[in-house]
């Protein structure tokens, strides 16, 4: 059971609280347990941040106390008992699908905050893809009804701001304007009931890149159907998907275990050939998503090319990519050999 030391440089950063997050995740994962101990410095910088700090330590249930600290210049570098832990991301890392306020299923993300604490981490270039329905449609668009309500989606899409598109679009071009080409914009996207893409017209261009995603299949009910129905209807639905210019594949899979059904594993290949066939990116997603290992050495082995995306949807879990490194080390790939948008 180790502790954790905070040098005075990360307290008096700016982003004192999400490194606290960060280090606690680190330390978790090269221990297997949470610090038992975190010690700060004596000397605060401002007592706002001090509350802040012990803040987010409560909320991992670690005590603390003010005590000498290992002295450090790097505000990313922290100790776990005597061992300097840097929090600095390896290079060629990036993120393609995130979240922003703009999210009904958000949980306090901002894109600014995130987009700037990612940066500082390392990660290459940082994505968000907010989803379109959500942007079109009211809160209660997470039910999935517009899938097969047409009148309704021709109602909102007539309006001059399609819900809140043009809104979305036009703070998109001030961070893009801001924050220049290490932050990329696209939608995640999904479908109608009659297999139509969720997508506008006045909406198809204008995106660094499109995700594809099954959150839903509608006209089957995923807690009476057979798993052959079930399969069925999940292979019809990413088949659409595949049919329209996404350029990735969000979170293979997980429509299953989010509905407490088995994940079809003898489908793995076959959905890797039809990703190759594509020329669409599988994304590991380790967003409450099973681990899938498997299923991305088939897409290597069909030549499918690999995309990373945290799905943050909080600002604390932006840039966390301690899991989606796990699992390139396990599949034999660097960061840098993962998806890039083509041009």
């Amino acid at each position: 059971m180790e502790t954790l030391f905070l040098p005075e440089s990360l307290c008096s950063s700016p982003f004192a609280v999400l490194l606290l997050d960060k280090a606690i995740k680190r330390a978790v994962a090269e221990c297997g347990s949470t610090p038992t101990k975190i010690v700060f410095p004596k000397e605060f910088p401002d007592a706002l941040t001090r509350l802040r700090l012990l803040a987010e330590a409560a909320r991992n249930g670690i005590f603390c106390e003010e005590g000498p600290v290992p002295t450090s210049e790097d505000p990313f570098e922290v100790f776990l008992g005597a061992r300097s832990m840097s929090l600095r991301l390896p290079h060629g890392l990036c993120d393609w699908h995130a979240h922003t306020q703009f999210a009904y299923c958000s949980r306090g993300i901002d894109a600014a905050d995130a987009v700037a604490f990612s940066l500082a981490l390392g990660t290459e270039i940082q994505g968000f893809s907010e989803h379109a329905f959500a942007l079109y449609f009211p809160s209660n668009a997470l039910k999935f009804y517009w899938q097969s309500d047409a009148a309704f989606v021709e109602r909102v899409w007539a309006t001059s701001g399609r819900g809140r598109m043009a809104a979305y679009r036009a703070l998109v071009d001030v961070w893009r304007a801001a924050l220049g080409p290490r932050v990329r914009f696209g939608l995640e996207v999904d479908l109608f009931g009659d297999g139509r893409l969720c997508l506008a017209p006045e909406d198809a261009e204008g995106w660094d890149y499109l995700i594809g995603a099954v959150h839903e299949v509608e006209g089957i009910d995923p807690t009476t159907a057979t798993d052959a129905e079930l399969e069925k209807a999940w292979l019809r639905d990413v088949e659409r998907l595949l049919s329209y210019p996404i350029a990735v594949l969000a979170h293979p899979f997980r429509y299953f275990p989010w509905y407490h059904r088995e994940i079809p594993r003898h489908l793995y290949r076959s959905v890797a050939r039809r990703l190759a066939q594509a020329g669409v990116a599988a994304e590991i997603n380790h967003h409450q998503n099973p681990f899938e290992l498997d299923f991305f050495r088939a897409c290597l082995e069909e030549g499918v090319r690999i995309s990373l995306g945290t799905d943050a949807h909080i600002t604390r879990n932006i840039a966390d990519f301690l899991p989606h490194l796990g699992t390139l080390q396990a599949l034999g790939l660097r960061p840098e050999d993962t998806f890039r948008p083509r041009d």
